[in-house]
């Protein structure tokens, strides 16, 4: 049997090095993203059968039953394995609003996002998950939401931690079930939301870690890879530092 793994934001840089990971361990890959152009590009990188894009706004009610109608259509088994990557920092006017002057706007969108679409979705395919005993969800976090944040503004770092929270109830709910929710706070990863922080706030993030450099891509791929194997069944309810040793430096 191949598993049927969906990830978010799969144009982005982590989650590109989330599918190339799922394909070279045997999985079957939906990639969602909003960006038509940048998922194009990725599915022609990729090179594989074994992938499905969709153009979606994962925000919207109608993600979870377009996903599944997408795998049903393909003939692939129902999904099992789930990956919340995508996350927004709006920058209204280029600027990070501070807690004083965020807008109720720009805090709802943000939790949209980064937390009630990881909730819906999840919704949508834990039902599959327990019927075949068996299950991985993997949210992506940041370590804006473990440690001091530098660069982030409030809307982020609260939905980057309450995504935390909700790793810990599905995990603690459906573990009987043989499904298992873990997340992963990446440092600092060359990606389009740390592309927008200056360069001496990159140089004082990375004074703060223990290896001095940037992260890779592929380094968060393949531990996403590895939450969503058999090899990580013991392992539920965590969140993997994948960070250069922030925060012990």
């Amino acid at each position: 049997m191949i598993r049927t793994a969906v990830i978010t934001g799969a144009a982005g840089t982590i989650g590109v090095a989330a599918a190339a990971a799922l394909l070279r361990a045997g999985r079957r890959v939906v990639l969602v993203d909003r960006d038509e152009a940048a998922l194009g590009k990725t599915v022609s990188e990729l090179g594989s059968d074994d992938v499905e894009a969709l153009t979606l706004d994962i925000a919207s009610h109608a993600a979870g039953a377009t996903i599944e109608a997408a795998v049903l259509r393909r003939g692939w088994e129902p999904v099992t394995i789930l990956i919340n990557n995508a996350g927004i920092a709006p920058r209204p006017n280029g600027v990070t609003a501070s807690a004083i002057d965020i807008s109720r706007e720009t805090w709802q969108t943000t939790f949209d996002v980064n937390v009630s679409a990881p909730l819906f979705l999840a919704q949508r395919f834990l039902p599959g998950m327990r019927a075949a005993g068996w299950g991985r969800i993997v949210n992506i976090s940041s370590a804006a939401a473990r440690f001091k944040p530098i660069n982030a503004g409030p809307a982020y770092v609260a939905s980057k931690a309450a995504l935390l929270g909700l790793t810990r109830s599905i995990a603690s709910a459906y573990g009987p079930d043989g499904i298992t929710c873990n997340a992963i706070a990446p440092g600092l990863i060359p990606t389009a939301l740390s592309g927008e922080i200056p360069a001496e706030r990159k140089e004082q993030i990375l004074a703060g870690t223990a290896l001095r450099r940037l992260g890779k891509p592929e380094e968060v791929g393949e531990t996403i890879a590895f939450l969503a194997s058999d090899a990580a069944g013991y392992i539920t309810g965590a969140c993997l530092d994948v960070n250069g040793g922030a925060g012990m430096a």
